[in-house]
Parts: structure tokens; C-alpha cells; sequence
């Protein structure tokens, strides 16, 4: 037997227990239906009508078995799991953010002497374009009549 078994298990005899019920005709009947399909009803008195309403009452006498409360219906969760379920993807997510990084690193150390010529012959150009005075540098204009 496992622990939850002999938990459940009963040791104490059932008592009787006398309950009066009051509601609706409806309410009380739904009541006593599941108290008598449980197999735990001893007798009923005659619904009586409580004055200047519509509910009646009704005393029950009924075996009491103190079985256990049903478990709550909401359930526990595992805080270890719901941790596990939000850092598995965060770690991952971080992960692949790192290695992309890498890559975008390694790309531009590849590449930087190729971006230094760009920037260097764009300086010369720059340079070579700018005017001075009156007339151009070297570089000709179809308009400046050299």
C-alpha cells in the first residue's frame, strides 16, 4: 500500500448526524438526492413550507463517514518546472543573441581593411574635388576652361 492508501484508509465507525435543510423545493430535493445516492440516508422528516415564502425545510438524518476532503480543485504547481519553463527559453534566446553578435564581430573585423581602403580613397577624392579659390585642383570641370 502506498502512503496515500493508508491515509484514506478508515478507522473511525461512522455516526449519525441530523442536518436541517432549508431552500427551494428544487435545492433541498437535489440535497437529499445526494445524500440518498450516496447510500448514507438514515430517514427524512416531511418538507415543510416555511411561511410568507417559497422555501421549505427538511431534517436529515444521514451516516456521517468522515471520509477526507476532496482535494482543492485548484492545482498546485511546481514552482520548479514553471522556473525551468521561463529560463530554458530565456537562456536560449540569450544564447542564440550572443552568437549572432559574435558573427556580426568577426564580420566586421573580416571586412574592416576593405571599409579602411573605402574610407581612404574617399578622403583622396574628397580632397582632390575640393576647390580652392578660382579654379579646380587637377580634376578638370567642363566649365572652369583649363
Amino acid at each position: 500500500m502506498t502512503r496515500t492508501q493508508l491515509a484514506r484508509v478508515q478507522t473511525r465507525r461512522p455516526t449519525i448526524v441530523a442536518r436541517r435543510i432549508v431552500g427551494t423545493p428544487a435545492e433541498v430535493a437535489a440535497t437529499v438526492a445526494l445524500v440518498r445516492d450516496s447510500n448514507r440516508l438514515l430517514s427524512m422528516s416531511e418538507p415543510q413550507l416555511i411561511p410568507g415564502g417559497s422555501r421549505v425545510t427538511v431534517t436529515v438524518r444521514f451516516l456521517d463517514t468522515a471520509r477526507p476532503t476532496p482535494a482543492s480543485a485548484r492545482r498546485r504547481v511546481n514552482r520548479g518546472r514553471v522556473a525551468a519553463a521561463i529560463a530554458v527559453p530565456t537562456v536560449g534566446a540569450l544564447a542564440a543573441v550572443g552568437y549572432l553578435a559574435m558573427q556580426l564581430v568577426q564580420a566586421v573585423r573580416a571586412a574592416f581593411p576593405a571599409i579602411a581602403g573605402g574610407v581612404l580613397v574617399l578622403i583622396v577624392i574628397a580632397l582632390l574635388l575640393r576647390r580652392s579659390g578660382r579654379c579646380c585642383p587637377g580634376l578638370h570641370c567642363p566649365g572652369c576652361g583649363h
